[in-house]
This record gives structure tokens, C-alpha cells and sequence, in this order.
């Protein structure tokens, strides 16, 4: 749990020098405000001794000036405060992405993505409002409070008290408020979560939502979750709009008791020179008491979005201080062959209490393909996510290129690798940038990203379409499954790694492309490694070799005919997808 003023630590040189020459501006302006009932009284000496207007007017002129200066100095702090939130909030954003993208998988699991949206946007606004609220009303109200207090406690001890009483009545006021409300606020982010998590997947299954008739059961789902976000929001505000009505009450009351005690003051002087006096010492006496429970007042602004701000830091901070369970190791190369090969492995996902593998052993090497094939939720995807460290092993070694995965440097062990997932991901922009994509882009060319469309037979495609500068929108949905899986496959192509992981991205393709895709990535990747999930016998059978998974272990490894003759779970696999010869 980290302190509200936590957010400090993302202050840049510039935001130090500015927040200082904030707190400088503030002082002055105090200062001026604070010069004011001086002058009123002054004036009002002037009227009551039958001054003239021109008395009059000597005095209200450095009255004027002080409130123009006034407001010339508070629109230059609004101003360098918005830019210092604005930047903070800017710096947050920044260390949330970078330190997101050290997470491995199983980070992203626990947290969800949803939340870690949620976390990068909401909650950063969140601290970048407060920032601005903080750094002027914070910063101001307690100067001007004891300022205001200073000066007047020089003056009769009656009023002196009153003020004090106000004080107190409007401090407890604040923090009765705010821990009321800090609950409410702190329900409201995980409330957000949950709206943001529905929003999503509405979106993105639009399909299946229309398909379904459906509509009406997300309309509802999103209901319930709007209301409650509502109805908490509702509750917290309710509260918090006590402040304003009994803030106003604590003021007006302090004023009357004010001018009823300087009614009893002024009547039991006798003198009317005294009396005088006392009127205009109560006039400046009453201003400075407003203006201090003025100060406090703005407190309660600071507390309105305190609640709200502290649980957006501490969501944030959950997120920065999360060690990602995947940490970097120092090796680059190792003997650069190309190898795969695992070793007694056993893997577990957290927060299950059974292992996804157990005890998985096989090796793959240099010019050979190796075809993982078995029923869904066998441990297939798992099982090669382990090789570019998404996620690491619990028991056993991964090793790559002779060296256990988790001594490389992560960047270097990524770079050897070719991977295209199981679901295609195609990123918003042209042809050529989802293609020529990551570390080392800049060293190919359009050459190289039409010989990988080729080897993934879908250069044809593009080069009707209008070439390499054509737009994919969001998701590739301007583009058939099949299109994405070979636009997939040819990202993995162009990066000519030494290790190729091919996630059962061939099942949207058809089976004639699909031979011919698995044709030309023959003579494309022949020096080099490939893993190849698949649950189709028809990809697998021209595997060097064929690994058979079953419920997360291997039960047999080998070629097609191999298998056929003595692993009965690969032989019914194959008579279930049997056509015509296909044995």
C-alpha cells in the first residue's frame, strides 16, 4: 500500500523546478489576497472620518492592483500546474507499458488485461486530476489558513475563538467525509474492471453475440454491471454532497457569531472613536476568518478526489512493484545450431493444481520438423510456449541451441525464434508492417516481405489487392482466417530465424493451400528447426517426426507409418480424419 504523495517519484528535474516555482507563486499570491482587507479596512476609516473621494480612491487603487495581480498569478499557476500533471501523468503511462511488457503470460493472467487497461488509463487520470487539484489547493490552503489565522489572532480572543471552533467543525466535516467514502471509491475501480471486461468482449464477439440472438442477455450482463457502478457512485456522491451544504453552514455561522459578538464588543465601548475602531477591526477580522475556512474548504476539494486517487495509486503501484516471474539471463548465442529439446519438463499454470505436462522429454534438431499432435486441451500450446519463455517450466529444462532457456538474454532468445500463434494476431496498419515486423525490420526489405507472402501463398492475394501498403484493420477483419494464419505464417518466414513454432496456425486453411504452404516452408526452413502443433493427420504425416500428446504427456514419438503401427491413440486419431487413402 503506498502513500497518496507516492506519485512524486515520477517527478522529472523540470517538474521539481516548476513545482517549486509553484509553491513561490502561491506564497506571493496569498500575500496579495492577504493585503486586501487591509486596504477595505483602510477605506472603510476613510468613509466613517467624512474622508473624500479622492481618500477614497488613493485607497481602493492598491486594493485593485493586489486582486489584478491576484488573478494574473493564479491563471500562471493553473497553467504550470496543468503541465506538470499532465507530464507526470505522461511519465506513469510510460513506466506502466515498459514494465507491462516484462510480464510474462502468467502475470497478464493474474492480473487480467482488462485490468491492466483499466490500470493504464482510468487510474492515470485519476492521479493526473488529483495532481491538479493537490498542487494548488493542497499546497494553498494551509499557507493562507495560518496566515489568515496569524494576523488576526492579534485581535480580540472572543472572535479568536469562534474562528477556531469553525476550524475544528470543518476538519472534522473533511475526514468524517472522506472515511465514508474511501470504501466507495475504492470499489469503484474493480467496478470499472468489470465494465471495461464486458465492453471488450462484446466487441470482439459480435459474431457469435448476433449469431446466438444474444443480444439481449450481453444487454442485460452490461446493465447489471453499469448499475452497480452506478448506484456505488451515486452513494459516494450523496456523502460527499454533505460537504458543500455544511462547508457553506460552519462559514455562515461563524460570520453571525462574529458580528453578534462584535455587536456586544462595539455596545460596551464608550468612547465612539472606540467604537469606530472596533467596527473596522471587525470588518478585517470577519474577511480573514472567511478567507481562512476559505482555506480549509479547499481542502475538502483535495479529499473530494483523495479516495479515488488512492486506490488508482495503489492499483498502479500493484502493477510497478509486480516482479515479473520471468527474469533475463546473460547468454546470447549458445552453439547457434538450432536445437530444441526438453528435458523432463513438467508445467503447471498458476493457481491450478494440476499439471498441464508432466515429465515431457524430446528433442529437435537441425533440418527437422517435429509435428506435436493430440486432442485439445493436451498441452500442445503450452508445451511450445515454454520454448521463447512465456511462460517457464516447474520442473525439468528447456533448452535451445544447447543452453537451458532461462540463461539467455531474453531478446536474444526471442530472436532465434519464428513464431506464429495459434490464434493470428494482425496488428492495425499495411501489409508490410505486420510482415517486416520486430527486432531487425529495419535491415529487410520488400523483397524479403514478398518472398515470405510467397512461401505462405498468399502473395497473390496482396498483389491484387493493391500491394504491400494495403490497410488490415484491427484484428485483420477485412481479411478471411485462412488470409490471417498465412499472413501469420509469413511474419515467421520473413524474420529467417533458426527455430520455427508454427501453434496449429494451418487449421483455417484449406487442405489443398495448406499442402502447398507446408510445400514451400519445406524448402524455406530446410536448415532450420520447426515445431509444428497441428491436430490434422494430413499436416502432420510429413513430419521428420510426430510427437503424440495425450493429457499432458507424451505417449509415443516417431513417423507416421511408425506410429500407425503400434500407438493406438494416433492410429484412432487418424481413422477419425481418414478420406480416401488418407492411411
Amino acid at each position: 500500500m503506498s502513500g497518496i504523495f507516492s506519485f512524486v517519484r515520477f517527478f522529472r528535474r523540470t517538474e521539481w523546478v516548476l513545482a517549486i516555482a509553484v509553491l513561490l507563486m502561491i506564497i506571493f499570491e496569498v500575500w496579495l489576497d492577504l493585503e486586501v482587507p487591509g486596504y477595505m479596512a483602510a477605506i472603510t476609516d476613510v468613509i466613517t472620518a467624512g474622508g473624500t473621494a479622492e481618500e477614497v480612491l488613493e485607497k481602493a487603487i492598491p486594493m485593485v492592483l493586489c486582486a489584478i495581480g491576484s488573478l494574473a498569478v493564479g491563471l500562471v499557476i493553473s497553467v504550470t500546474v496543468g503541465w506538470i500533471s499532465s507530464s507526470v501523468a505522461k511519465t506513469i503511462r510510460e513506466a506502466e507499458f515498459d514494465h507491462i511488457q516484462k510480464f510474462s503470460f502468467s502475470e497478464i493472467d493474474r492480473i487480467s488485461s482488462y485490468s491492466l487497461i483499466t490500470r493504464s488509463t482510468n487510474d492515470v487520470k485519476q492521479i493526473q486530476d488529483f495532481i491538479g487539484i493537490a498542487m494548488q489547493s493542497f499546497l494553498r490552503a494551509p499557507i493562507i489558513s495560518i496566515w489568515a489565522i496569524i494576523r488576526i489572532s492579534q485581535s480580540d480572543m472572543t472572535w479568536t475563538a469562534a474562528t477556531m471552533v469553525a476550524v475544528v467543525a470543518m476538519i472534522i466535516l473533511v475526514f468524517t467525509v472522506m472515511r465514508l467514502t474511501a470504501p466507495l471509491y475504492r470499489k469503484v475501480q474493480k467496478l470499472n474492471d468489470g465494465i471495461n471486461a464486458i465492453t471488450m468482449e462484446m466487441l470482439t464477439g459480435q459474431r457469435v453475440i448476433r449469431a446466438y440472438n444474444a443480444d439481449e442477455l450481453e444487454r442485460q450482463k452490461f446493465k447489471e454491471a453499469n448499475d452497480a457502478l452506478a448506484d456505488n457512485n451515486i452513494h459516494a456522491m450523496r456523502i460527499m454532497g454533505t460537504n458543500v451544504p455544511l462547508n457553506s453552514l460552519i462559514r455562515n455561522v461563524l460570520t453571525m457569531a462574529i458580528y453578534w459578538l462584535g455587536a456586544f464588543i462595539i455596545i460596551g465601548t464608550s468612547s465612539e472613536d472606540g467604537r469606530l475602531e472596533l467596527f473596522s477591526e471587525m470588518i478585517v477580522f470577519s474577511t480573514y476568518a472567511i478567507m481562512a475556512l476559505n482555506g480549509f474548504r479547499t481542502l475538502v476539494q483535495v479529499f473530494n478526489v483523495f479516495p479515488r486517487a488512492q486506490t488508482s495509486l495503489d492499483r498502479i503501484f500493484e502493477v510497478l512493484e509486480t516482479e515479473p516471474s520471468i527474469r533475463t539471463g546473460t547468454e546470447r548465442d549458445g552453439d547457434r545450431s538450432g536445437s530444441v529439446q526438453f528435458r523432463n519438463v513438467s508445467f503447471r499454470y498458476a493457481g491450478s493444481s494440476t499439471d498441464i505436462l508432466t515429465n515431457v522429454t524430446f528433442h529437435a534438431d537441425p533440418g527437422q520438423t517435429v509435428a506435436i499432435i493430440g486432442a485439445t486441451g493436451c498441452g500442445k500450446t503450452s508445451l511450445v510456449n515454454l520454448i521463447p519463455r512465456f511462460y517457464d517450466c516447474l520442473e525439468g529444462e528447456v533448452h535451445v541451441d544447447g543452453v537451458d532457456v532461462r540463461e539467455y538474454d531474453l531478446d536474444s532468445l526471442r530472436s532465434k525464434i519464428g513464431f506464429a500463434a495459434q490464434r493470428a494476431t494482425i496488428l492495425s496498419g499495411s501489409v508490410r508492417d505486420n510482415v517486416n515486423y520486430g527486432m531487425g525490420s529495419e535491415e529487410r526489405g520488400d523483397e524479403d516481405v514478398w518472398g515470405a507472402l510467397k512461401v505462405a501463398c498468399i502473395d497473390d492475394f496482396i498483389r491484387d489487392e493493391g500491394g504491400l501498403d494495403i490497410n488490415l484493420s484491427e484484428e485483420g477483419r477485412n481479411i478471411s482466417g485462412g488470409q490471417k494464419q498465412r499472413v501469420s505464417i509469413a511474419r515467421a518466414v520473413c524474420k529467417d530465424p533458426e527455430i520455427y513454432i508454427f501453434d496449429d496456425c494451418f487449421s483455417a486453411i484449406d487442405f489443398r493451400t495448406d499442402l502447398e504452404v507446408r510445400r514451400r516452408l519445406r524448402e524455406r526452413t530446410k536448415d532450420s528447426t520447426v515445431i509444428l502443433v497441428t491436430q490434422r493427420i494430413g499436416t502432420a504425416r510429413g513430419a521428420d517426426k510426430i510427437v503424440v500428446m495425450d493429457d499432458g504427456e507424451i505417449v509415443d514419438q516417431g513417423t507416421h507409418s511408425e506410429l500407425l503401427e503400434r500407438c493406438s491413440l494416433y492410429r484412432e486419431i487418424a481413422e477419425s480424419q481418414r478420406t480416401g487413402d488418407e492411411l
